[in-house]
């Protein structure tokens, strides 16, 4: 196992962060473009000239972690002829000093398509799951350090769904609980509920002991089923908040929260598609299907997105009490031919502003970066994806460092493998 620096040197650094997201306070006009950068483009590597044939990431569906002054990331498969199992990899934020960590190897010796979410960073360790391969090809949880060495997993095999009803097949990372190192997951099936594929569990783990303990087992129509994402730890220490892309009482996702230190569990809303059918569905006083987002906490309100739902059937960003009420549409997309539609990822809060990430829409129909006030005011687009050589279809999240949004896309850049891009906030 390895040994962790004290937790003092992740909080200095989350300290420094937060003071310059508080010098961020300029606003951006609603027709504006921020200057963007691909600093790298998968399968080309830092100084070829052409596409090369030598192993590298590809079709990266996760969001960069900042550790150690490099962004780490993950893809789901390589670019060799038959494509691999992906990679874990960290570059500069300059675009220099780009370096392939770890090759997945796939079942049954290692974990295979590592997507969605950031990995977590606990002290000078980074923590991520894989959603297949492992001894059973139903997930892993691995680790790596913060220097890109000492890969490690995996850490644990999720179970088939059938071996003591404990999960299997993650779709994200994890919630760190600090005063503990306790990491909080969900995997999109398993549990003791829903048949022979499950409807997902909420799981804590401890990468010290190794201890996996099932907390929380879905229940399709109060609950919801199929999470894609993670869950996020109020500040209280012990309620859990998490969504689902389907069950609840429309089956089209729900919110939910769970109490560790009494182990109840509370749905927070059901995102509704009563009124028109899927996918699309239409409903301008809700979303539908949150896919992989993962909630964000200011306050007593969270913040996220739905793929689907809205005015216009293109998904919303809303915000919610964490008491549940009230439920407040912020933005419906595709308002406009231009823009953004069916965002997947998560929302970011930089500065006291949101930043996020659509698939498609925008400009010219690959998608778009785009921000908004906690209140819904101030929504813009502030970059419109273009392809080749520029990324196209970003289905992650953006993260914030040194005045910059950081981010990747599945295709586009140079190759159309994907690139890593940077837009400069003013």
């Amino acid at each position: 196992m390895t040994i962790r620096r004290s937790r003092a040197v992740s909080l200095a650094s989350a300290a420094t962060l937060a003071l310059q997201l508080i010098l961020l306070t300029a606003r951006i006009a609603a027709s504006a473009s921020l200057p963007e950068t691909v600093i790298y483009s998968f399968g080309f590597g830092p100084s070829s000239s052409v596409c090369r044939s030598a192993v590298d990431g590809a079709i990266p569906k996760s969001s960069l972690t900042l550790a150690n002054g490099m962004l780490f990331g993950r893809t789901t498969i390589t670019t060799a002829s038959t494509p691999g199992d992906g990679i874990i990899f960290h570059i500069a934020p300059d675009g220099s000093g780009y370096s392939i960590d770890h090759v997945f190897k796939g079942a049954t010796a290692d974990g295979n398509s590592s997507r969605y979410n950031a990995m977590t960073l606990d002290g000078t360790v980074l923590y991520g799951t894989t959603t297949i391969g492992g001894k059973r090809d139903n997930g892993t949880i691995f680790s790596i350090n913060d220097d890109g060495t000492g890969y490690s997993g995996p850490l644990l095999n999720f179970q088939a769904t059938n071996i003591n009803n404990s999960g299997d097949q993650p779709q994200s990372c994890f919630a760190l609980a600090a005063s503990s190192g306790l990491l909080y997951g969900m995997t999109s099936q398993g549990g003791n509920q829903g048949g022979l594929t499950g409807n997902g569990v909420l799981f804590s783990f401890d990468p010290q002991t190794s201890m996996y303990t099932k907390m929380l087992s879905l229940n399709g129509p109060k609950r919801g089923i199929d999470p894609h994402g993670q869950p996020i730890l109020d500040p209280n220490g012990t309620t859990l908040y998490g969504m689902t892309r389907e069950g609840g009482k429309h089956n089209v996702g729900a919110i939910f929260s769970f109490d560790t230190a009494s182990n109840k569990v509370k749905t927070l809303h059901n995102f509704n598609c009563a009124k028109s059918g899927k996918p699309a569905c239409m409903e301008k006083k809700d979303g539908a299907t949150t896919d992989h987002g993962t909630l964000v906490q200011l306050g007593s309100t969270l913040y996220g997105m739905t793929t689907f739902g809205g005015r216009f059937g293109a998904g919303i960003v809303f915000s919610i009490s964490t008491a549940g009420r009230p439920f407040k549409v912020l933005h419906n997309f595709g308002n406009t031919s231009a823009d953004g539609q069916h965002p997947y990822g998560s929302l970011l809060l930089a500065g006291g502003t949101l930043y996020g990430t659509t698939r498609e829409g925008g400009s010219k129909g690959l998608g778009t970066v785009f921000q908004i006030n906690p209140d819904g005011t101030n929504y813009a687009r502030i970059y419109n994806f273009t392809g080749t050589p520029d990324g196209a279809n970003p289905v992650d999240n953006v993260i914030f460092s040194n005045g910059s949004l950081f981010g990747m896309t599945t295709v586009g850049g140079k190759c159309g493998f994907g690139a890593i891009f940077a837009v400069q906030l003013p």
